[in-house]
């Protein structure tokens, strides 16, 4: 008995053995190698003048509702036409709602749906006495462009304009239409800008056939356990929920409180839902690591493909990692609460706000049901703030031309990095467009080391002036390709 005992753990062991490296391998893939180009001929320090006359424009809200500066945005408007003649010569220019930007590239062949390169005007506000230089004087020092804007996102505005306006130098002329949809609030929620784009292409029945806004982009570090640059393309964007607690109760002086107050109540509750937050998805990574590939070290590879087996491990590694735990659950972050105004006296009320940041595959409806469950305390109401929520977005497939041919531009103009998909964290304008869009991708085009994370919307803003010329070669191959029927035709040498 004990013999047959051990032959049957023995086979088991073997058997599943044999299953793990043969997901293993399954799983394992070489994304081939993509000759480099040389691209379209770029004067870097042009394009960088270029990007800090933009930068010189302070198109930034007026409020927080996003209210545009109508002199700002002349300023940058009145640039761009100046700056490039031929782009406002042969393309169609239509201003909607007052300030955003349509251009329309009209391709050869009116039966292809067209592709639409995105970028948005507007910029947060920036306070100069923390700045190396002046945040909105565009100073170009020590090889950087430095200012707000300048990577988020006017630097894409720039490679956009100066790609568009080196091709048609050169008399080209895309089989598929091409647009440039240039939001003026996105950081406000895009709502007079993109929205209205949005609402009016469908209007007028225009499907799209792919969408690149900002997103990913290269860098060291992006993939937890991978070492060497890899290029991420966001394939969704995670929801946004806020929702506010309230907590009514008797009020009274402070020298006879009751057992629990209002505060003690609402403390609790906020306790419970960050001690238990969402549950964890570690198939949501799995697309990405796929994507790596043998870029991974192996037991990566191992893990990822059998998350069956090594499933726990994984999340033991992982959830400690902050952009990691984000990318695989709808995350919880309690940032606003207020209650009592005097110390001698107990509140009536007390209020919190909640953000959350919602996974593809769970809605605002899930994470309503979940506050309830953990909170389990009926005193306790909550509600959505208005204005203040929207589902995560749909997820657009990673093995459409459109993806392909993005990631074979990306490995031509920057090298062999691994391309792979993620989950955008924060939001973008691209949600506006997912009635008419079901390949949106979002991928800025900067090679960036770690010292630049968080400099978006922080202080000392910049960009190397090299990463502007290589961004409008990015921008010029992106074009040449999405431009044609198959969007993406270029061979791939494939490695072994």
């Amino acid at each position: 008995m004990l013999t047959l005992l051990l032959y049957f753990i023995l086979a088991s062991l073997i058997i599943t053995t044999i299953y793990v490296v043969v997901r293993t391998i399954i799983f394992q893939r070489s994304q081939g190698s993509v000759e480099k180009i040389e691209g379209v001929l770029v004067d870097d320090q042009q394009v960088a003048e270029h990007l800090a006359a933009a930068v010189r424009c302070q198109t930034v809200p007026l409020d927080e509702s996003g209210t545009p500066d109508p002199q700002a945005f002349q300023l940058l408007q009145q640039m761009l036409q100046e700056t490039y003649p031929l782009v406002h010569q042969k393309l169609r220019r239509e201003v909607v709602n007052g300030y955003s930007l349509v251009y329309i590239w009209q391709g050869t062949r009116s039966d292809l749906e067209p592709v639409m390169l995105m970028a948005h005007q507007d910029v947060v506000s920036a306070d100069p006495t923390e700045w190396t230089h002046p945040p909105f004087e565009g100073k170009i020092v020590d090889g950087f462009i430095w200012g707000r804007g300048t990577l988020d996102i006017k630097n894409q505005l720039i490679g956009i304009m100066d790609a568009a306006e080196t091709l048609l130098k050169q008399g080209f002329r895309p089989e598929r239409t091409i647009l440039f949809g240039l939001g003026h609030d996105e950081e406000t929620g895009g709502v007079n800008g993109c929205k209205v784009i949005g609402q009016m292409l469908k209007e007028r029945k225009i499907h799209l056939a792919g969408i690149v806004d900002e997103g990913g982009g290269i860098m060291e570090g992006l993939a937890a356990g991978v070492r060497g640059p890899i290029a991420l393309v966001g394939v969704s964007e995670k929801g946004y929920l806020t929702v506010e607690f309230t907590v009514h109760s008797q009020p009274g002086h402070s020298s006879t409180p009751p057992p629990q107050t209002s505060i003690g109540i609402l403390a609790k509750a906020l306790a419970r839902l960050e001690a238990h937050p969402m549950p964890t998805h570690l198939r949501r990574l799995r697309p990405m690591y796929h994507g790596i590939g043998i870029a991974a070290p192996l037991y990566i590879q191992v893990a990822f493909s059998n998350v069956w087996l090594f499933g726990p491990l994984l999340k033991r590694w992982l959830v400690p990692r902050a952009e990691m735990n984000a990318s695989m659950r709808t995350t919880t972050a309690l940032t606003i609460i207020n209650g009592g105004v005097e110390d001698n006296t107990i509140p009536a009320e007390a209020k919190a706000i909640v953000n959350f940041r919602l996974l593809p595959g769970d809605s605002i409806a899930d994470v309503l049901w979940h506050a309830k469950k953990v909170i389990k305390d009926e005193r306790v109401k909550f509600k959505p703030v208005e204005g203040k929520f929207n589902e995560a977005l749909p997820v657009s497939p990673s093995k459409a031309p459109a993806y392909l041919g993005l990631g074979t531009v990306i490995r031509q103009v920057f090298g062999n990095y691994p391309v792979a998909p993620f989950v955008m964290l924060g939001g973008t304008d691209c949600q506006h467009f997912v009635p008419v869009c079901d390949h949106i991708y979002r991928f800025t085009s900067v090679v960036m080391d770690p010292s630049f994370m968080g400099l978006e919307h922080g202080i000392d803003e910049r960009i190397p002036v090299e990463a502007m010329g290589k961004m409008v070669k990015f921008y010029a191959q992106l074009m040449q390709v999405w431009g044609t029927k198959e969007m993406t035709n270029i061979k791939v040498t494939q490695l072994g």
